[in-house]
């Protein structure tokens, strides 16, 4: 057994290596230490907001993960407060059975998470205390065994499986009425229905479920036939409803559909994306609370190894999600986040000349709520840049195409650190490719208002309220701080021009 003072050194010299990484964001929630992902078990409850995120421990070279369901709250929406763990292997059966994403259910009296174990199939569980601490398995676990629908790990379809059209994977559920639903895996195998179209089942008394069939047709003309969903989270959305979720392939990416809901099928009438290639944001969660807001969370990814710097990803701001008149997705940072701005800076309204980059004095910061309206005139590219060096050897570049629509965020020299992984399609983006592009149109005379949020190596840009684009980012130079507005060829012009710093709610 080794030395106990020598364990507290070595979990000191962990913690201080931990705290000083430059990159480790100050106000984005992460955990302590390790790898996690999925956000999962989103709920308010009693007064708090609780969330859950899959944490993960390696178990040996090609060896399954094991994991466990992390649980943390707050009252605030700012400072976070560690729970015992929401599901923990082995809950129940053997060491090695262990937890993959799920949700927890809506409109249920007692809360309620479903979730996945691979080994075994989806399980359930309930909690009647109001901390959400004890959560104990349905005896009748797993209410529908993995050997129940198509083999993900084999990729093949075994046509005795009790529901072979489907993919026993990530899945969601609500009750209406006396009735519970579950949205399970990430496919539907029925011809005709092929892609991300995942499967439907129902219950009386959430331990014996029926297959009611494809929860709806994927539609060819916003989506591929590669394309999956997992971590799926369906809700009423204005006189609409919205299907959250995260897509594999052919990159990770986050969408949803927004659209009709009737006799237990969706019909989707339009599909957004939450994030393109190069933004490595994924696992979307949302939950409805008190003041009946509808708030969102996702998982931002890392392009730096674990094992080198022991922690990985961290969780986005929270999105308030809303509806406009014609049932469109509206996309706000929460107002609670006003809170933790401090040491206000103001400048002035600036003009540019065409083809003119200008430094915004006094706004050099790597952890900063940055707010300004560009009025674009005739111009048709333009922007600012972000963490900036004076010399512009490290630079974030956010570009406003008009001619093609589109957001280029160019990441290319954000760092001079050239062992950077950015997830791509089926391996990681490659030096010369470091973009990403978002679709994005405005109207003749309308103006950019950006609310923009730079954490050490995360950027989160709210526009017009209509998307929010993720970036993450790991400028090297400790001088690659400066904000500079620009224009490619005509006049433009930036008022309302604000910044605060902004306090730390991590403790480490």
């Amino acid at each position: 057994m080794p030395n106990y003072d020598d364990f507290l050194m070595e979990s000191y010299e962990l913690r201080e290596k931990l705290v000083s990484d430059k990159f480790r964001p100050k106000y984005h929630f992460l955990p302590p230490e390790g790898r996690w992902n999925d956000l999962n078990g989103v709920m308010f409850w009693n007064g708090r907001y609780h969330i859950g995120y899959l944490q993960k421990i390696s178990n040996g070279p090609n060896e399954l993960d094991f994991s466990s369901w992390q649980h943390i709250s707050s009252r605030d929406l700012l400072h976070w407060t560690y729970h015992k763990a929401y599901l923990r292997e082995p809950l129940e059966g053997k060491k090695g059975d262990y937890f993959n994403s799920g949700d927890a259910m809506a409109g249920v009296e007692v809360p309620t998470i479903i979730t996945n174990m691979p080994r075994k199939g989806i399980c359930i569980y309930q909690c009647h205390d109001d901390n959400l601490d004890h959560w104990v398995p349905l005896k009748e676990n797993p209410v529908i065994p993995i050997d129940a629908g198509w083999n993900r790990h084999i990729d093949t379809l075994d046509p005795k499986a009790k529901f072979p059209e489907c993919v026993i994977f990530d899945p969601s559920g609500w009750k209406e009425g006396n009735t519970y639903y579950a949205l399970i895996g990430n496919k539907n195998y029925r011809p005709g229905y092929e892609g991300d179209s995942t499967s439907l089942f129902k219950s009386k008394d959430l331990k014996v479920w029926d297959y009611v069939g494809p929860f709806y047709k994927s539609d060819r003309k916003w989506t591929a036939e590669e394309e999956d969903c997992a971590c799926s989270d369906f809700f009423p959305f204005g006189c609409k409803y919205m299907l959250l979720m995260h897509t594999h392939k052919p990159y990770s990416k986050c969408q949803y559909y927004i659209g009709r809901y009737h006799n237990e099928t969706f019909y989707p009438e339009m599909n957004g994306q939450l994030s393109h290639l190069g933004s490595m944001l994924a696992g979307p969660e949302t939950l409805i609370d008190d003041r009946g807001r509808r708030l969102f969370w996702g998982w931002i990814k890392d392009a730096r190894s674990t094992e080198t710097y022991g922690w990985n990803s961290i969780m986005t701001i929270p999105w308030h999600f809303t509806p406009t008149p014609d049932n469109r997705l509206k996309i706000n940072p929460v107002e609670e986040l006003k809170f933790l701005r401090y040491n206000k800076k103001l400048a002035r309204e600036m003009d540019l000349s065409a083809s003119e980059e200008v430094i915004i004095d006094g706004f050099a910061s790597d952890c900063m709520e940055l707010k300004l309206t560009i009025d674009p005139g005739e111009a048709q590219q333009f922007g600012l840049k972000l963490l900036c060096a004076p010399n512009c050897e490290e630079e974030t570049v956010i570009t406003y195409d008009r001619h093609r629509s589109q957001f280029v965020i160019d990441f290319e020299n954000a760092s001079q650190d050239k062992n950077l992984a950015y997830p791509g399609r089926s391996q990681p983006l490659t030096s010369g490719n470091l973009k990403q592009t978002v679709p994005y149109a405005i109207e003749d005379n309308q103006a950019l208002n950006l609310d923009i949020f730079v954490d050490k190596s995360v950027i989160e840009i709210f526009v017009n309220g209509d998307i929010c684009i993720v970036q993450r980012v790991y400028p090297m130079r400790g001088d690659s701080k400066q904000v500079r507005l620009f224009t490619n060829d005509h006049q433009i012009r930036s008022r309302n021009i604000v910044k605060w710093e902004m306090d730390a709610t991590n403790p480490w």
